[in-house]
């Protein structure tokens, strides 16, 4: 393969370059300002440019076909064959990872002598840990779901079809979605429309940890209960475990415990609604 020349987008700065090779050689030392720049970042380095010879692959083809397509299907499949998810996923995540990058040195895509491959790398390990850990977290959704007798539909996360499907799950006839943390409220193209509500998880910063959570729309709420005090998305776990409003990118959405979710649909359920 002839040495690859990367064209990065125009639009990045200097230091939003920066917090991506620091991503890449530690992601454990970004702080929480840094995470939001990373996101914005790695989703702006998707229409970054590897030009082998007269070939031009956006970074984003590169992930699709020598990440996503190879690796996949594999890693979904041997993530639900474990029986305990919290005690052995997070290896097999770091496992796949190793072998991503190792896949993209033999393809010539990360070479030292390659001024900016570091970007590619960093954006390719960035969307496969998020695609990693988000499906981690959706199936430990899901078993939860199943152990608390919660009625539900959900798609085949086992091919690449059934995971491009528009929504994730089907409850008390409303569509969901599972997302592992609450980036998407801060990517208009990552807020689905067509969802009611979302199984996620949110940053409070009072005990330094992630709580589970539903965020729903407000039509979806009215099926649940009625009124709900209104705060920032920063602010709404001071309001748990009572439901609370905010709004993200002009739209107005209630976020309840999960907990509280799934005993108020499992009420609803056991009056006759089904999923």
């Amino acid at each position: 393969m002839a040495k690859p020349q990367v064209v990065l987008p125009s639009n990045l700065r200097g230091h939003e370059l920066q917090i991506a090779l620091k991503y890449f050689e530690d992601a454990g030392q970004l702080t929480p300002r840094e995470w939001k720049t990373a996101l914005s970042t790695f989703d702006a380095l998707r229409k970054g440019v590897v030009m082998v010879g007269q070939r031009r692959i956006t970074f984003q083809q590169v992930y699709d076909r020598y990440v996503d397509f190879p690796y996949a299907d594999s890693f979904i499949a041997q993530l639900m064959e474990l029986p305990d998810l919290n005690a052995s996923a997070e290896t097999l995540q770091r496992e796949t990872s190793f072998e991503v990058l190792t896949a993209l040195e033999q393809q010539g895509f990360y070479q030292e002598e390659s001024e900016g491959s570091e970007y590619l790398a960093a954006y390719c390990l960035y969307w496969w840990t998020s695609f990693a850990r988000g499906y981690r977290f959706e199936l430990e959704v899901l078993r939860d779901l199943a152990a608390s007798d919660i009625e539900f539909i959900a798609h085949d996360v086992r091919t690449r079809t059934g995971r491009l499907s528009p929504y994730d799950l089907v409850v008390l006839k409303q569509r969901g979605d599972i997302k592992n943390t609450t980036y998407f409220l801060h990517l208009a193209r990552a807020l689905p429309s067509s969802c009611d509500f979302y199984v996620t998880r949110l940053f409070d910063s009072r005990v330094r940890r992630y709580l589970p959570v539903v965020i729903m729309t407000e039509a979806a709420w009215r099926i649940l209960d009625g009124d709900v005090p209104t705060a920032s998305l920063e602010t709404v776990a001071d309001f748990f475990p009572r439901p609370v409003k905010f709004t993200s990118k002009d739209r107005s959405f209630i976020a309840l415990p999960y907990d509280l979710w799934k005993a108020r649909v499992k009420k609803r359920q056991e009056k006759g609604v089904q999923s």
